[in-house]
């Protein structure tokens, strides 16, 4: 009985280290790593670098070849590539007017490489030399979005429920129709506080103003109905996407939102 027992818990086991071994060749290998790549990256700093910015339309050809086809880039290279991507906008002197495409570019880049590229991204966005560009900050957003790293949801949620910019709050709102595969949880939270942050808005957009020119001004209304024009359509846009609801006006969208609290992402 007990050779019999010992030789079912045999079979057993093998059949199990098939089945694992079977599991371990489906599973693709990583591609190599490119024995290139420091060189490159050193290029590209001193591309970025250089004194008189002459140079920056050769770094951005780099960076487009850098990240080309991510999917066949080993996983360790993406995250020195995308640091590598994160060190152009520390580096050299800050690029304006037109100069700034570098920037936009880089952000460009950075949102192919998923989490690698989002943790730069961040960065960038809350950098402190670029907080009077508010065109590039609102493209850094849209491309922050783009990675598709869930972790930056509530970031992209604060922006767009408390920015004192317009266009930040648009352009945030706008990146979060990237989050169609986030868990029903996450889709549902950010659905929710678009309308909330919509709701405050066309509260204070539609509250009466003193007529008296001698008095007290509250510019209160006017900001609100400014901000709404900024940001309404790329948050609809975005609340369309999520919920495979079309309509348009906020009375429609908190209806619904009232009647559909358990409501479930299109398929």
């Amino acid at each position: 009985m007990y050779l019999m027992a010992n030789s079912s818990s045999i079979k057993f086991a093998a059949a199990l280290a098939l089945i694992a071994g079977a599991a371990l060749a489906q599973k693709p290998a990583p591609p190599p790593v490119d024995p290139n790549l420091p060189a490159r990256i050193k290029e590209l700093k001193g591309l970025v670098k250089d004194r008189k910015m002459a140079l920056d339309f050769q770094a951005i050809g780099l960076m487009q070849s850098l990240t080309k086809d991510v999917t066949k880039v080993n996983p360790k290279d993406r995250s020195k590539i995308a640091k590598a991507l994160g060190g152009v906008f520390k580096t050299g002197k800050v690029r304006t007017g037109g100069k700034a495409i570098l920037y936009r570019e880089t952000s460009d880049a950075l949102a192919k490489l998923s989490t690698d590229g989002s943790k730069q991204l961040l960065k960038a966005c809350e950098n402190k030399r670029f907080k009077d560009d508010l065109s590039l900050r609102a493209h850094m957003l849209r491309a922050l979005g783009k990675t598709k790293d869930v972790k930056q949801i509530s970031f992209l949620l604060e922006v767009t429920s408390r920015s004192p910019h317009d266009e930040l709050r648009a352009a945030s709102g706008q990146a979060l129709i990237n989050y169609q595969h986030a868990k029903v949880k996450s889709q549902r939270e950010i659905v929710k506080e678009i309308i909330k942050a919509w709701g405050s808005l066309e509260s204070k957009a539609n509250q009466a103003v003193a007529n008296d020119p001698n008095g007290p001004q509250d510019f209160g209304p006017q900001n609100a109905r400014r901000t709404l024009r900024a940001a309404q359509g790329k948050w609809v846009a975005t609340l369309q996407k999520l919920t495979g609801i079309s309509q348009s006006k906020f009375m429609e969208w908190q209806r619904w939102q009232n009647k559909n609290k358990g409501w479930m992402p299109p398929k």
